[in-house]
């Protein structure tokens, strides 16, 4: 009776460690809260209520896998506390103690990142803590001891602590990301000379300054952590259509100055040299000179045209005023693609995730099915569909994978970075679901904040203005005007004083015009005619901008009241399926039953999924739609 008590223990301590084992390579993947009983029952292919028999909770379950990563380490501390040993030779035994250990059970860094991940107010990563301090001050204690006798400030015990702390995270990062194995198997020993070397000889300041380019040689780049304003800021910096807007804007500010350049004085100096190859006969024009020289130095300035300069300034200025709210145009287009496709990216790996669970439900059912038939209960029809139930699961999970990573290469683009870039989507589909009760209240607010259509209202006044331009070409043209002049002439190399001459001119220019054929009036009605373009185009797109207000206050309406009627449908699709699972293993459902309920569950959780995607899309709309 004992020998068959003590063969139960061994195969429930063989089962319990297979449990702790597929539970840290689940949780290494998923983390701690992306993993359910559910998934790891269908894991080991093991029943629910088995796998409730040596743990009463996933809680209870994940401490004890956090107590089993972490054995080795009181184990090492009693290692490394015997005494006669140096600081270097404890510091390899701890180095090459995890390299090991890593090696055993390589998820368990994986895991462990995870949790260093998780929330501060989670008990995992509460345990976590209180796990680093007991450590720390046990490791202060033993190398104390040892610090002393080898003639090293005890003030350097908490940097060689901080040290030892950063070797072992690089070590988990490596096993995570190329295997453990890529690190150099002397690596552990050349730890522990190189900061014992420093804390006796060199200080611990400049084995700081080693440490890290020493580590760092190996360690792959971290992916980029983006939040969704994180990811417009990046569009807004690197995205193409921002970097043409921001140069078309300044080519709009040149063309001010370009303008006011026309108001001040224009001046301008000419020369001019003559030569006679062959005389005139003097008998008709006079006597001449060989060669002559003449300059002038002129001064113009405009007096009057008719308005048409203050309006050139003015069309200048709104050509500015437009170019900035093209700019903002540019920029509000971008926001919302980026946010709408950010959403979408998340909305394609949370559709994994379920059709990960609704594959792992197939396979569990799989198993279930399987065990009914091996006791007779299930035929081998029964087994054959579900194995089909499962294939044609399988492909879904497949595309949703693949649309994920295809909206990340789409969102890569509109970001501007290289598609092989790393990037995680650390934002979530939690955005506030609520619409203002009524869209009258948003149609001012939109008019008076969208850039299209402050854009529009400066096309008009630019059409207006150009207008009085062509009108000006009427009216008299008053310009002033001065000038130094220079003549010399002779028959040597260059006049002299008695051969040249200075002389001054200033004056008033008046032009009148009489009779231009009709073409001055057909200028101002085509300006008239452009001027009723623009005064339609700005009714029309407040009229498109209206429409685009209300479509988007009835998305977001919608989408929200979706959302709050799907808020309990996944909890209870959840209960539902669970109740058929127990009835189906009474005896009491079909499998038929049991795949309807795994159905409604995955239609619950997308429909849920979905509604909370597009209450974010709507809401990112919206706020376009107003110009936020």
């Amino acid at each position: 009776m004992k020998k068959k008590t003590i063969h139960k223990a061994t195969k429930g301590d063989k089962t319990r460690q297979r449990i702790l084992e597929t539970a840290s390579a689940l949780m290494a993947e998923k983390g701690p809260d992306g993993v359910s009983m559910r998934e790891i029952s269908a894991k080991l292919k093991i029943t629910k209520p088995v796998l409730y028999y040596y743990f009463k909770d996933k809680d209870e379950l994940i401490k004890a896998a956090f107590v089993e990563g972490t054995k080795h380490i009181r184990e090492l501390h009693a290692g490394i506390g015997r005494p006669g040993l140096t600081l270097e030779q404890r510091l390899s035994m701890v180095f090459s103690s995890h390299v090991d250990f890593i090696k055993r059970y390589p998820d368990m860094p994986k895991c462990a990142l995870k949790i260093m991940a998780s929330p501060s107010s989670s008990v995992l990563s509460s345990m976590a803590m209180e796990l680093k301090h007991s450590n720390r001050r046990s490791l202060r204690k033993i190398l104390e001891g040892t610090a002393g006798k080898e003639g090293i400030s005890r003030s350097n015990i908490d940097a060689i602590i901080h040290m030892i702390s950063a070797v072992i995270t690089h070590f988990m990062i490596e096993a995570r990301e190329r295997g453990i194995d890529s690190l150099p198997k002397d690596l552990p020993s050349r730890m522990a000379k190189l900061i014992t070397a420093g804390a006796r000889h060199l200080k611990t300041a400049l084995v700081i300054l080693l440490l890290p380019p020493l580590l760092a040689s190996a360690a792959p780049a971290a992916p980029l952590d983006i939040t969704v304003d994180g990811a417009v800021s990046a569009a807004l910096r690197n995205n193409a259509t921002m970097l043409n807007a921001e140069s078309a804007r300044g080519i709009y500010k040149e063309r001010v100055r370009e303008y006011w350049g026309t108001v001040f004085p224009q001046l301008s100096a000419s020369l001019m040299y003559t030569d006679y190859l062959s005389k005139p006969d003097p008998a008709l024009l006079g006597r001449k000179t060989d060669s002559l020289y003449t300059g002038s130095l002129d001064l113009n300035q405009v007096v009057w045209a008719g308005g048409k300069v203050s309006t050139a300034l003015k069309i200048a200025r709104i050509y500015s005023d437009a170019s900035d709210e093209q700019y903002r145009t540019a920029r509000n287009g971008i926001s919302k693609a980026v946010k709408q496709l950010y959403y979408y990216v998340l909305l394609a790996k949370a559709m994994t995730g379920i059709q990960k669970e609704s594959l792992d439900l197939a396979r569990l059912h799989l198993v279930m099915i399987e065990g009914q038939y091996k006791q007779g209960v299930a035929s081998d029809l029964a087994v054959l569909r579900q194995q089909v139930e499962v294939s044609n699961t399988e492909p879904a999970l497949t595309k949703a994978r693949n649309l994920y990573e295809e909206g990340l290469i789409e969102l890569k683009n509109l970001l501007g970075l290289d598609p092989e870039a790393e990037i995680s989507l650390s934002g979530g589909l939690d955005c506030a679901a609520g619409v203002p009760a009524d869209a009258e209240a948003l149609y001012g607010k939109a008019l008076a904040a969208r850039p299209e259509y402050k854009n529009q209202e400066q096309q008009l006044d630019l059409a207006n203005r150009l207008i009085s331009v062509e009108r000006a070409a009427h009216l008299p043209y008053l310009g002033a005007y001065a000038s130094r002049q220079y003549y010399g002439a002779t028959n040597g190399t260059f006049p002299s004083s008695d051969e040249s001459t200075w002389s001054t001119v200033a004056g008033l220019r008046l032009s009148v015009p009489l009779f231009s054929g009709g073409s001055v009036s057909s200028k101002v009605r085509q300006a008239e005619l452009q001027a009723g373009i623009a005064r339609t185009n700005l009714a029309e797109l407040g009229r498109k901008i209206k429409i685009e207000v209300k479509k988007a206050w009835l998305g977001g309406r919608e989408s929200a009241e979706r959302l709050a009627s799907q808020t309990t449908a996944v909890a209870q699709a959840r209960k539902a399926l669970e109740a058929t699972e127990v009835r189906f293993k009474n005896g009491l459902s079909s499998q038929l039953d049991l795949n309807d309920a795994t159905l409604a569950l995955n239609r619950s959780q997308t429909l849920y999924t979905q509604a909370k995607h597009d209450v974010c899309s709507a809401d990112a709309v919206m706020k376009w739609t107003i110009g936020e």
